[in-house]
């Protein structure tokens, strides 16, 4: 369904880019030509830190029930969460709230994306391609998260504290996110100049 909806926003868009008469406006060779494929690249990884970013500060919206995780030795079962006053429905819930978390997260990349697009005057149409792909990903499953999550969770786990920990990965997985989108030599490579000049 996330791929099909879209496809609904981002082939219109292409259609309307490509539809135009040959008398010195848009036409296909000159539009495909515009797509940058290292802003595409670069803006889908942004993406995915995006997402889980919020992803991982979402986590805070139940934080005795990620404590219990944290620190229980034994396997959550039913007793087990009855037990600290919780059920399985904190788990759907959360569940739910982290899929909610990364969907804003994408909304708040996408936004980023296209406004540094129409800023700079490169093709918008790059930010719903990357979008695009990025959807397309996740649903194939390429994007697992919990091969890499260790990786970035390595600094807040040094915490015992789980609201330093969670906020910590947070704002290192933004920052990465942040910093691909504003630091001047991602925009540099992807306006195809020399990444060695200062």
């Amino acid at each position: 369904m996330a791929t099909v909806w879209a496809k609904a926003i981002l082939i219109p868009a292409l259609h309307k880019c490509v539809d135009v008469s040959g008398n010195g406006n848009m036409t296909v060779n000159n539009f495909i030509s515009r797509l940058n494929w290292r802003q595409i690249l670069l803006h889908s990884i942004a993406f995915w830190f995006f997402i889980h970013a919020f992803e991982t500060f979402s986590y805070l919206t139940d934080r005795k029930l990620i404590e219990l995780f944290r620190h229980s030795n034994q396997n959550i079962t039913r007793t087990v969460l009855e037990e600290n006053g919780l059920s399985a429905s904190n788990i759907s819930d959360l569940l739910f709230n982290v899929t909610i978390a990364g969907f804003i997260g994408l909304a708040v990349a996408v936004i980023i994306s296209l406004a540094i697009s129409i800023k700079l005057h490169w093709l918008w149409v790059n930010s719903l391609v990357a979008l695009l792909i990025m959807i397309i990903t996740f649903n194939l499953g390429f994007l697992n998260w919990n091969y890499l999550r260790e990786v970035f969770w390595i600094p807040g786990q040094m915490f015992s504290n789980t609201t330093i920990d969670f906020l910590l990965n947070g704002f290192i997985l933004l920052t990465i996110g942040l910093l691909i989108f504003f630091w001047r030599l991602p925009k540099r490579f992807i306006e195809n100049n020399k990444l060695v000049k200062a």
